[in-house]
C-alpha cells in the first residue's frame, strides 16, 4: 500500500493502492507506520512522496465519507476527523525535510497532503490536476486546506480555489503558487526532489515562524478587507442559503488566519465537522458522489457482450450540438466524421474545434502534439460516401421528423453491418423514428446536453427492438467519450427533457400570470436552480422550443394550447423575431459590445406585470421545484426509469436541478417526507394537478 525505497540517505514513501490511490482508514494507518518509520531513522536525510500509479492521491474514498457521516456522536467525529490532521502536522514538524513528487491528479485530501510537505514539484502533464474541489460535493477541505493554502499563496489567490472548488492543470497550479516547481518527465520529477533535499533545506513550513504573515498581509490588511467582504457577500449571493459548506469553508479561513496555525487546523476541523452533519452534504454526496461512481461503472450494460469495436464515427448535422459532439468524439479518439447540408455550417465544426483546442493549450491542460493529433481526427464530408464503414452515426438534425427521416435513409445503407445509428433528439420517442430505418435493433437514443463539450451527462434511450448488443456498445461510447450515461425506457421526452422542461413551463406560466419577468429570474435562481427559467429558455432557443411542441402537435393530432409554449413560442418566433441567445434576442437582449445580457424592456408590453407580495415569493420558489419533482414521479410511475437515484444523477448533471437537495427523487426525503407530501397536496390545491406526486 505504501512502499518505502532508500535511494542513498533519502526515503521515497510512494504510495501504491489497487485500483487508486485514497486517503481511508488503512492507508492512513499504513502511511502513519511507514512516516513513522522514516522520521525516526538516523541515515534519513529527507524524504520524499510520490505515487506508482497514474494519479497522486485522489482524496479520500466513499466508504470514508459515509463511515464519517454515519458518526451521530459530535465529540467522536471531530476525534476521527483530527487523525488526518494528526498525521499531516507529524510529517510537517518531524524535523525531516519531505518534498511531494505529483505525477498525477492530486485533488482533496491529497493535494492537502502535499501542503503539509515542505516542497512541491508537480509533473507538466495534461492528466494532472491539483486543487481542493470539496466544495462542490458539499463538503470542505479537512486536513488543513483551508489554513495552509491562503498562507502559502495568500488570502485573496486562495478564496476561489477553496470556495469555487477548482481544478487546475499543473501549469496553472505552479503559476499560482500551488506547486514549486515542474518537471517535464517522471524521471525528472524525481531528480528534481532529490536535488531540493541534496540543498540541505529546513525542515518547516513558512507559517511555523511565529512571526509568519500570509503573502499579501493578514485578514484585516487595507487590501484584503474589501475583497473579504465582497467574497461574504458573493458567497451568500452564490449559496442563496443552500449551501452552508461554503460558508463554512469562508469561516474556517477567515478565523484561521487570525490564530496561530494549529489552532487553525483546529477552527477548520471544527467547520468540518458541521459540513458533515449538514443535510445538503449527505444529500450531494451520496448523488455525486456515490451514485455517480456507480453509473459510471456501467450497471445497466448488458452481461457477456463483447467491448464495443467503434473506430469511426459520423455526426450528421454541425450546428449548435452536432459540432460539439464531433469535437467530443474526436477529443476522446474516434476518427470522426462531420456532414451538414451547409458546407459552411460544416466547417465551422472544425473552427469551433480549432478555438477549443486552443484553449486547452493555453491553460497547459493539453500538448501542442495532442492538439493536431485531434485536429487530423476530425474531418468534414462532403458527400455521404465519406461516411461509408462508420461504426457509430450521431444524428444532430433539427427536431423535425421527416428531415431525421430522409438523413437515416441516406446514410443508412453506407454504414458498417453492426454499425449503431442513434438520434440526438431530446423529445421524439425513439421507437417512432427507429420505424424509418431497415434495422431497428440497431437503432438507440444518446441525447447529449448542451454545451456538450462540458456537460457530463448523455441520456441513453432504448426503442422498443433496440437491442441488448446496440445498448451495451452505446454505453462503452459513452464510458469512452468520458460521460455519465442513464439508461432511460422510450417515451415522449424521454426522463430529462420532460421533466426539466416543467421548469422553463413553470417560468412562462408565471410570465403569463403577470409575474414581473425579473422576479421570476431572481426566485428561480433562489429556489437552487442554475439560472432562472427565462434565461434557460433563451439558451435552449425558444425556437427549438416551439418547433418540439409543434411536432409533437403534429404527432398527436391535436394542438395543446394548455402549454405555454403554444402561445408565447409563437409570439416570440413567429411574430417578433426573437428566437434565443443564438438568434441574438429572446427574452434577453444580448448586447453585440459584450456588455452582459439584460431583460428585454418591452416584456412588460406584451406580457403586463402585476404587484406580487412577498408573502407569495415561497409558493412561487416552491412551484419551480415541486413542479420538475412531480413529473419525474410520474416518469417513474410510467416505468421509464430504471432507477429513481438514475433520475437523481441525471437531474443534477443534466440542467443543474438543485443540487444541494440530491436530486428529484432525493428532494423528498432532504425536505421530509411528511412536509413534502403536504405541500405537493396545498401546491396542486392553488396552482393545478402538475403539481399532485404520486406516492
Amino acid at each position: 500500500m505504501i512502499e518505502t525505497v532508500w535511494e542513498g540517505a533519502y526515503a521515497v514513501l510512494r504510495w501504491q493502492m489497487t485500483p487508486v490511490n485514497v486517503l481511508n482508514p488503512e492507508s492512513l494507518a499504513a502511511f502513519r507506520e511507514a512516516l513513522e518509520t522514516v522520521l525516526t531513522d538516523a541515515r534519513c536525510a529527507g524524504i520524499v512522496i510520490t505515487s506508482g500509479r497514474r494519479e497522486f492521491i485522489a482524496g479520500a474514498d466513499v466508504h470514508t465519507i459515509q463511515r464519517l457521516m454515519g458518526i451521530a456522536e459530535v465529540e467522536e467525529l471531530y476525534r476521527v476527523v483530527w487523525q488526518v490532521q494528526e498525521v499531516f502536522l507529524r510529517l510537517e514538524t518531524g524535523g525531516k525535510p519531505v518534498v511531494a513528487a505529483i505525477g498525477g491528479a492530486a485533488l482533496g485530501g491529497g493535494y492537502e497532503l502535499a501542503l503539509a510537505c515542505h516542497h512541491r514539484i508537480a509533473l507538466n502533464a495534461p492528466h494532472v490536476e491539483i486543487g481542493l474541489p470539496e466544495v462542490q460535493l458539499g463538503l470542505m477541505p479537512g486536513a488543513g486546506g483551508t489554513q495552509r493554502l491562503p498562507r502559502k499563496i495568500g488570502f485573496i489567490p486562495a478564496l476561489p480555489l477553496i470556495l469555487e472548488g477548482r481544478r487546475l492543470p499543473a501549469q496553472e497550479a505552479h503559476a499560482q503558487g500551488l506547486v514549486d516547481e515542474l518537471a517535464t518527465t517522471s524521471d525528472e520529477l524525481l531528480e528534481k526532489a532529490f536535488t531540493w533535499l541534496s540543498k540541505k533545506p529546513l525542515p518547516q513550513n513558512p507559517w511555523q515562524d511565529p512571526k509568519f504573515e500570509p503573502p499579501g498581509g493578514g485578514i484585516y490588511h487595507p487590501r484584503n478587507a474589501p475583497f473579504l467582504a465582497g467574497a461574504i457577500a458573493k458567497a451568500h449571493e452564490k449559496t442563496q442559503g443552500h449551501y452552508p459548506n461554503v460558508l463554512y469553508a469562508l469561516s474556517a479561513l477567515y478565523e484561521g488566519l487570525q490564530v496561530p496555525f494549529v489552532r487553525g487546523l483546529e477552527i477548520e476541523a471544527m467547520y468540518f465537522v458541521r459540513t458533515l452533519q449538514a443535510p445538503s452534504a449527505r444529500a450531494m454526496v451520496r448523488t455525486l458522489f456515490i451514485e455517480k461512481q456507480r453509473l459510471d461503472k456501467l450497471p445497466h450494460r448488458p452481461a457477456g457482450i463483447p467491448p464495443a469495436p467503434i473506430r469511426k464515427v459520423a455526426v450528421l448535422g454541425a450546428g449548435m450540438m452536432g459540432r460539439a459532439i464531433a469535437y467530443v468524439c474526436a477529443t476522446a479518439g474516434f476518427d470522426t466524421w462531420v456532414k451538414d447540408q451547409s458546407p459552411d455550417i460544416a466547417q465551422g465544426a472544425r473552427t469551433f474545434a480549432e478555438k477549443l483546442l486552443r484553449q486547452r493549450q493555453e491553460r497547459g491542460r493539453l500538448s501542442p502534439a495532442e492538439a493536431e493529433a485531434t485536429l487530423q481526427r476530425l474531418h468534414i464530408a462532403t458527400t455521404y460516401d465519406d461516411l461509408a464503414g462508420a461504426d457509430l452515426v450521431i444524428e444532430a438534425v433539427i427536431e423535425n421528423r421527416p428531415i431525421k427521416n430522409q438523413v437515416y435513409q441516406d446514410v443508412e445503407p453506407l454504414l458498417a453491418p453492426q454499425a449503431i445509428l442513434a438520434s440526438n433528439t431530446s423529445t421524439l420517442p425513439i421507437t417512432s423514428l427507429a420505424q424509418a430505418t431497415a434495422r431497428p435493433e440497431r437503432f438507440i437514443g444518446l441525447h447529449f446536453f448542451s454545451p456538450a463539450e462540458r456537460m457530463p451527462l448523455v441520456e441513453v434511450i432504448l426503442g422498443e427492438k433496440t437491442s441488448e448488443q446496440t445498448l451495451a456498445w452505446a454505453l462503452d461510447f459513452v464510458r469512452q467519450i468520458g460521460k455519465t450515461p442513464i439508461v432511460v425506457r422510450d417515451s415522449r421526452g424521454f426522463f430529462t427533457s420532460r421533466v426539466f422542461g416543467t421548469y422553463v413551463r413553470e417560468g412562462l406560466r408565471m410570465l403569463l400570470e403577470g409575474v414581473p419577468p425579473a422576479l421570476i429570474e431572481n426566485l428561480g435562481r433562489q429556489s437552487g436552480m442554475p439560472v432562472g427559467p427565462l434565461a434557460l429558455a433563451d439558451e435552449v432557443s425558444i425556437a427549438l422550443m416551439y418547433q418540439i411542441l409543434r411536432q409533437t402537435e403534429a404527432d398527436m393530432g391535436r394542438p395543446l394550447p394548455d402549454d405555454p409554449v403554444h402561445h408565447i413560442g409563437r409570439l416570440f418566433v413567429e411574430e417578433l423575431k426573437r428566437p434565443g441567445r443564438k438568434g441574438g434576442s429572446g427574452f434577453y437582449e444580448y448586447p453585440a459590445n459584450g456588455q452582459p445580457k439584460y431583460l428585454w424592456p418591452d416584456l412588460k408590453k406584451y406580457f403586463p406585470p402585476r404587484a406580487v407580495a412577498p408573502a407569495e415569493y415561497p409558493d412561487l420558489m416552491d412551484r419551480f421545484l415541486y413542479v420538475q419533482v412531480a413529473e419525474a414521479w410520474r416518469t417513474w410511475q410510467e416505468g421509464i426509469l430504471f432507477g429513481q437515484a438514475d433520475g437523481d444523477v441525471a437531474s443534477i448533471l443534466g440542467w443543474g436541478f438543485a443540487p444541494y437537495t440530491g436530486g428529484v427523487f432525493h428532494f423528498a426525503e432532504y425536505v421530509g417526507w411528511e412536509r413534502f407530501r403536504r405541500r405537493s397536496a396545498e401546491l396542486a390545491e392553488k396552482y393545478g394537478e402538475r403539481f399532485y406526486v404520486p406516492v
